[in-house]
């Protein structure tokens, strides 16, 4: 079964980070609705999925995250 998983990526080290995953329909209308809301929650995610998110870096920083998009993985 193909997911897809909500990839954001830390202004402050550059690290890219997993933080929801959703089928193929709903990453693609997560995707659409995010580039004119902050927030996208879908009926079977708890939390959602926003365009914007907290990184907790290596080093001990924190950092500001921006939703880059959904990266399709296959079982």
């Amino acid at each position: 079964m193909t997911e897809y998983r909500a990839i954001y990526k830390c202004r402050l080290c550059g690290e890219e980070f997993e933080d929801g995953q959703m089928e193929r329909d709903t990453a693609y209308m997560g995707t659409a609705v995010l580039t004119v809301k902050n927030h996208f929650k879908p009926e079977e995610c708890e939390v959602g999925i926003h365009r914007y998110n907290v990184h907790h870096c290596s080093d001990g920083s924190y950092g500001f995250s921006d939703f880059a998009g959904f990266r399709k993985v296959e079982d």
